[in-house]
């Protein structure tokens, strides 16, 4: 019976002793925590909990989709390149780009074109159009232009030199300079090219570097993007920083503020879209 009682004295004491340790302990409000890592860190911290880390306490929301809800097969979003062509048929309904010298655009995106170039001017520059909607016919006549010139530099000449299996070569350089038939934006009739002047050698750091920056900070609100922006080359295989496209506000702007280039944009759109 002593034993007993000696023993439940004891068992006491020692849950005594125990609560005022937890006393003390929290009267800092503070406990040291082991955390993570491989050889564990000591911190000291007053706002832990102890749940499962594995529970699921609610279904996570979807992420959120930024991209504009839009219909790729829209005229106004044409991807227009090397592997994409337009037909010889392909003639969109245009118009002439006021005060220009018979420059052609699209008629619906016409209004947008010439109120960018309006404002344009309001903000003290001088912009011309130096070249708008062109046909099959017109861009095949620049291309063979170029690629017999070229020929020409090899040593080919005459009216059947395109026969000779070095002109191809030509045709191939020329590729590089002049869009192919069918390839170019301007047959689709929504790209200018917009200088400050005309240019004999289009070197881009010779124009205007501040109408170029009020363009490309201005332009999505008239529905336009800078098509083919020199950091983008290896992208869209074009540097003209002149050039720019309709694609409608909602597009231009998402792709205007987050640095994207079209084939960028439109890869989004289309699972079975490749670069090159």
């Amino acid at each position: 019976m002593r034993k007993n009682k000696l023993a439940w004295i004891l068992m006491t004491a020692v849950l005594c002793l125990l609560l005022y340790s937890i006393v003390v302990m929290r009267s800092d409000n503070r406990v040291s925590v082991i955390v993570g890592g491989t050889d564990g860190a000591f911190i000291q911290s007053d706002g832990l909990t102890y749940a499962d880390p594995n529970a699921v306490t609610e279904t996570p929301e979807p992420t959120v989709d930024i991209w504009p809800d839009i219909d790729i097969t829209q005229t106004q979003y044409t991807m227009v390149r090397d592997g994409s062509p337009l037909s010889v048929a392909w003639a969109p309904d245009c118009e002439k780009v006021s005060g220009t010298n018979n420059q052609l655009f699209d008629v619906n995106a016409l209004p947008y074109l010439e109120k960018m170039l309006e404002d344009c001017r309001a903000a003290g520059f001088t912009i011309y159009v130096t070249a708008a909607y062109r046909s099959y016919s017109y861009q095949n006549n620049l291309f063979n232009s170029k690629a017999s010139q070229i020929a020409a530099g090899m040593g080919l000449t005459g009216k059947d030199s395109y026969l000779d299996p070095k002109y191809q070569e030509a045709a191939e350089e020329a590729k590089k300079i002049v869009m192919f038939p069918g390839t170019s934006e301007h047959q689709l009739g929504l790209a200018v090219d917009l200088m400050d002047k005309n240019y004999s050698y289009l070197v881009y750091e010779n124009m205007d570097q501040e109408m170029f920056a009020w363009l490309d900070a201005h332009c999505a609100e008239y529905g336009f993007i800078k098509r083919y922006p020199t950091r983008k080359l290896l992208l869209t295989g074009w540097d003209e920083p002149w050039h720019y496209r309709y694609v409608g506000k909602e597009a231009a702007t998402f792709i205007m503020e987050h640095g994207l280039c079209y084939e960028e944009f439109y890869a989004h759109y289309d699972p079975s879209f490749t670069y090159g």
